[in-house]
């Protein structure tokens, strides 16, 4: 597991060290953290090929704004799992604007820690959809890849960041196969990852990989308390109220 830490005060740093080195190595996966004051050193560790599994990402450091880093790690990273570390609940809810994973509020930093990699496990392992693809090839995609599912009339798309899979399997046989947590009906016949969701508008939702794409008006409300739940209350102030 390859870990960031985006953290100015090294107590805090020091903490998520050690309680993710046991976190992970209690469940036999070893970690590589790399530590970062400034949201510009990591940016540029980023831009020079390395990626990580999760970022630890304090939102007020001292040379940089924890959400403008997270926001460029954006541009180009979509699956980074992005967990905010702030003293600073108000701005907590402008997490959902960069697909933010949690949050860790530092007034209750130790206590949260297990119960946010405890959330991320819960995903990390959640299995594979397994179709057939109209090339006749076993497609075996990981849940915690899949962004959306949508019928093309012949069958089904599913969508990954960067592959589309094609399938004579209708969405109908394939909804039934997917956590009931994890993912949505935003729209006839178009189910969406909950996580993957970017920003929901009056009519459409924008995902994770920059598509948009339609929500039915008496499903809105559905899908809004689904994110709302997934993201333990991580909402941008742009999403729009509920009508």
């Amino acid at each position: 597991m390859r870990i960031a830490i985006c953290e100015d005060e090294k107590v805090y740093s020091d903490i998520l060290i050690n309680r993710t080195d046991k976190y992970f190595s209690g469940r036999g996966i070893s970690t590589e953290t790399d530590v970062y004051t400034d949201g510009n050193d990591l940016l540029k560790a980023l831009s020079n090929g390395i990626s990580f599994d999760i970022i630890f990402l304090d939102i007020q450091l001292v040379d940089s704004d924890g959400l403008e880093t997270a926001a460029k790690i954006r541009e180009s990273d979509r699956e980074s799992v992005i967990i905010f570390v702030t003293a600073l609940e108000d701005r907590m809810y402008e997490g959902f604007s960069v697909s933010a994973f949690d949050y860790i509020v530092k007034n209750s930093f130790e206590d949260r820690i297990d119960k946010v990699l405890d959330r991320f496990m819960k995903e990390y392992e959640r299995g594979f959809l397994t179709v057939e693809t109209r090339e006749n090839e076993t497609a075996v995609i990981p849940f915690s890849d899949i962004i959306s599912i949508e019928s093309d009339g012949r069958g089904s798309v599913v969508s990954t960041l960067g592959y589309l899979y094609y399938t004579a399997v209708p969405v109908s046989k394939i909804s039934v196969l997917l956590p009931e947590d994890m993912f949505t009906e935003i729209y006839l016949s178009v189910w969406v990852q909950i996580s993957k969701i970017r920003n929901i508008g009056s009519d459409t939702v924008e995902m994770s990989d920059g598509k948009v794409l339609p929500v039915s008006r008496r499903k809105r409300k559905s899908v809004m308390a689904a994110v709302m739940k997934n993201m333990r209350g991580v909402i941008s102030c742009r999403v729009k109220d509920i009508r």
